[in-house]
């Protein structure tokens, strides 16, 4: 299954850390974090792991590398299968009903269209007619759309449930924990890192504050220096007067 072209082609030229052969297809894992503009983009969002294929044989996956560290065993290659196979049965139901439904009721409705508005387009009821096509060709595509999920969700299911057999029930609830504990983990040392760059700026802020008011507060003092010496200045000639 086609996923993620573009983000795919970002590996060109560097080596995966790590590279799994099955079934004629190749898995290269690559870590998230040497590639800013994708880590940026999906893990500020929550989303450590990307995978990419251009061709459905040959995958990439990009993996923050401290999440990869803590549950590596989601990522090994017996689990991997399973994704591999889950992405090829979504491809297999989108390209059948593309197809056997979609291809075959938009031309159904084209025809329909073309029919009514070349043969009875002067008609008052034609305009009804027409819209009626436009609606069954849209009623379609939602009942194509809503099944294709309701497939690709049981197929997912279907995975969960594999990999729970592969790594035990134990297993796998104790790596879903571990998952959660190194997200939570995460996200607060980045909240704190960005609370102690706000506290840093307001401090350099209040210091520039103080500085200036300081300035401010010499430059009256010598103002009134100066009045004051001018005034004394003054009494003195009129005294020598």
């Amino acid at each position: 299954m086609r996923l993620n072209a573009k983000a795919y082609q970002l590996a060109e030229g560097y080596e995966p850390f790590e590279t799994q052969e099955f079934d004629g297809r190749i898995v290269e894992l690559y870590y998230l974090d040497d590639f800013d503009p994708l880590y940026n983009q999906n893990v500020t969002k929550g989303k450590f792991v990307v995978w990419t294929s251009m061709d459905g044989t040959n995958y990439r996956l990009f993996i923050e590398k401290g999440f990869y560290e803590h549950v590596k065993e989601l990522y090994s290659q017996p689990i991997n299968k399973i994704w591999l196979d889950f992405w090829d049965k979504c491809d297999d139901v989108t390209k059948k009903f593309n197809y056997r439904i979609l291809v075959p009721l938009a031309v159904l409705c084209l025809a329909c269209y073309l029919i009514i508005a070349l043969l009875f387009g002067t008609a008052e009821w034609s305009i009804y007619a027409e819209l009626g096509v436009f609606l069954v060709f849209i009623i379609g595509m939602l009942f194509l759309n809503k099944f294709t999920k309701n497939k690709m969700n049981t197929f997912n299911k279907e995975s969960v449930d594999l990999i729970k057999q592969t790594l035990t029930p134990e297993g796998f609830e104790d790596v879903l924990n571990r998952q959660r504990e190194y997200i939570d983990t995460f996200f607060d040392k980045k909240q704190a890192e960005i609370d102690a760059e706000i506290a840093a700026e307001d401090a350099k802020d209040h210091g520039e504050d103080k500085y200036v008011d300081e300035d401010e507060v010499v430059e009256t003092k010598t103002e009134e220096t100066t009045t004051a010496d001018d005034e004394n200045k003054e009494k003195v000639e009129d005294n020598h007067e």
